[in-house]
């Protein structure tokens, strides 16, 4: 169920932004490139793509399956660009309540800590993400 749920959600990526899959990180030359989901505090799935050559940006669609509260429990998207600083990844863009829904006029900032150890990215909220 959970890996239907992950197919969906990667298609309805796919399908608002254009764009195929994320080269996986030693083929796209970033560090940080590829697809990266993690679970949101309220139990949705949450997916992060990230492409780039690493030269310290990158672009970023961050999509969650059901945002209870900036979307009422509708799916929400964040696209736009992501710069490194050292280990940490800043991505900044406006909010879209999917489907075709409310899009926040302010522009949110979203930050990850990058573990090469474990291979993993840490958001703002100690949610800890993993390569998909």
């Amino acid at each position: 169920m959970k890996r239907a749920t992950l197919s969906l959600a990667l298609t309805v990526i796919l399908g608002l932004c254009g764009a195929g899959l994320a080269a996986p990180a030693s083929a796209a030359g970033g560090a940080l490139a590829g697809t990266w989901t993690s679970v949101d505090t309220d139990g949705s799935t949450q997916i992060l793509s990230i492409v780039g050559s690493g030269r310290h940006a990158y672009s970023v669609v961050y999509y969650d399956e059901s945002a209870t509260s900036a979307c009422g429990g509708n799916p929400a998207q964040i696209s736009g660009p992501g710069f490194v600083s050292g280990n940490d990844l800043v991505t900044t863009g406006a909010l879209v309540c999917l489907p075709g829904g409310n899009v926040f006029r302010s522009r949110i900032t979203l930050g990850y800590a990058y573990d090469a150890g474990s291979d993993t990215l840490t958001d703002d909220f100690g949610i800890v993400w993993h390569r998909a």
